[in-house]
Formats: C-alpha cells, sequence, structure tokens
C-alpha cells in the first residue's frame, strides 16, 4: 500500500500480502502511520473494496477523518499515489532487468 502525505510528498510504502480486507488496511494504517504521524483531517484513496466497505467508512467517521474516493478510471485525481506507483514500477523493471544479466 502506497500512502502519501499530500502537504510534506512524504511517502511510506506499506508491503501487504494480496488484495487486504478493510480490517487488515485499518491495521496497517494504525501501524505503520497513525501511530507515527498521527490521525489525518482526510484520506484520498482509490476506490478498492477496502476502502469502500462499510467497516474502512465506519471507522473513519469514528476518528473524525474525511473520506474522499477518486474518480473511478481518472487516476488523476489522486495523481501523488499514481505518480509513486509509476515511479517504483520503474524501479522494479529497471533492478529485476539488471539482475537478470
Amino acid at each position: 500500500m502506497v500512502v502519501v502525505d499530500r502537504f510534506s510528498k512524504g511517502c511510506k510504502l506499506i508491503p501487504l500480502q494480496g488484495s487486504p480486507t478493510a480490517m487488515q488496511t485499518a491495521e496497517a494504517m494504525f501501524q505503520h502511520v497513525f501511530r507515527n504521524f498521527g490521525l489525518p483531517e482526510d484520506i484520498v484513496s482509490d476506490r478498492g473494496p477496502q476502502f469502500t466497505s462499510r467497516v474502512w467508512g465506519a471507522l473513519c467517521a469514528q476518528l473524525g477523518i474525511s473520506v474522499s474516493l477518486s474518480s473511478g478510471y481518472h487516476p488523476q485525481s489522486n495523481g501523488q499515489a499514481e505518480w509513486l506507483n509509476q515511479e517504483i514500477g520503474r524501479f522494479l523493471r529497471s533492478y529485476c532487468s539488471r539482475e537478470q544479466q
């Protein structure tokens, strides 16, 4: 999972196996983000099932976090995270290519 602070542009890469559930996503966010940086005012995410679930919505509401979902098929609405995903992909392709040579 890629977490980007929109103001500092800092990022946190959180390793997760497969497609996490809403509970696994919440646990990862508490362990790796909220514990270290505090609660955000707003979270912008894609429309993955873990972010559109009732569990995630209820948790964020309890914590006073506003949730914004990016538009489907319009990755620019979550541009910073999408850009970082592209950079990570480029790095991994380059690294794997070098390792095979």
